[in-house]
């Protein structure tokens, strides 16, 4: 597992933990829904790239 691996692990799960806190601990914020879909459209996004990355690398060997 290389390194773009490991920070895009990373930045994904801080994406998901944003999405979580948004939705729990931001209740009456008027930030709560686009911090929420901000944070859920990067994991999804983090999500395609990596699916699409393996996806070539797999069809190289």
């Amino acid at each position: 597992m290389g390194a773009s691996n490991k920070i895009l692990e990373l930045a994904g799960f801080a994406l998901v933990g944003g999405t979580v806190y948004a939705f729990l601990a931001m209740g009456g914020s008027e930030l709560r829904w686009p911090v929420f879909w901000g944070c859920a459209g990067g994991a999804f996004a983090i999500i395609v790239y990596r699916k699409a990355r393996n996806k070539r690398a797999a069809g190289r060997t």
